[in-house]
This record gives structure tokens, sequence and C-alpha cells, in this order.
């Protein structure tokens, strides 16, 4: 079974509605002794794909990297992935795309009704 397409073909959020304030997150990787900041662009429960806020930080994550989410303001509401772990499936310059280890326990809709 090829897990990575399974991965793709999970629907995955579009973010660009939310101002980008409220799609912020603190992350750290396992290869990297500091935190950086990020911005969410889409989200399934499966993975999400982001985009450094500082392009000097783009060789702090190296793919399979763990990243650790130190917390997150996700359209207000705090706290959001807060300990969540995932690992960097792929790269390209300062976005990445990342697959929850382990999944989120929401679903879909659920993230959709957070975005309200």
């Amino acid at each position: 079974m090829n897990k990575l397409s399974d991965r793709r073909r999970q629907a995955r959020l579009d973010l660009d509605s939310i101002n980008s304030f409220f799609r912020q997150c603190d992350v750290a990787a396992s290869s990297s002794d500091q935190d950086m900041d990020i911005t969410i662009l889409d989200i399934s429960p499966q993975g999400m794909k982001f985009s450094l806020n500082c392009e000097m930080d783009t060789d702090s994550i190296n793919q399979d990297d763990e990243i650790f989410f130190r917390g997150c303001i996700f359209n207000d509401s705090i706290g959001f992935l807060s300990s969540q772990k995932a690992v960097t499936v792929w790269q390209k310059d300062s976005l990445f795309g990342v697959k929850f280890t382990p999944a989120l326990d929401i679903d879909t809709k659920t993230l959709a009704d957070m975005m309200k």
C-alpha cells in the first residue's frame, strides 16, 4: 500500500481566508536547537503545509525531521496543536509539508468548523 498517496488524498482545508496572524505556530525541529515561527497554509487531520516566517530558518528543518508544535493560534483557538508532533515529508524553499504523528483526533468537518 502506498501510504504517501493516501496522505495526499485527504481533504485539505486551504486557510487563505484567515488572516495570517491567526495561523501562527511556534515549532522546534529535531535537527535544530532553536524555535521557529511558521504560518499554516493548509491543514488536514493527516498533516499540513506551512511556510517559515523567516527565510533564514530554512536550513533549520530537514526532511524526516520530527517537528514539535509548542503552541499555535488557529483562528483564535489558542493552544490548538500544542504538543502535537509531525514528520517533515517534503520541502521547497521555505515551504514544508508534514505528516502528523499521530494523526489529529478530529475530522475535516471539525477543522472546517474551527475556521468559522
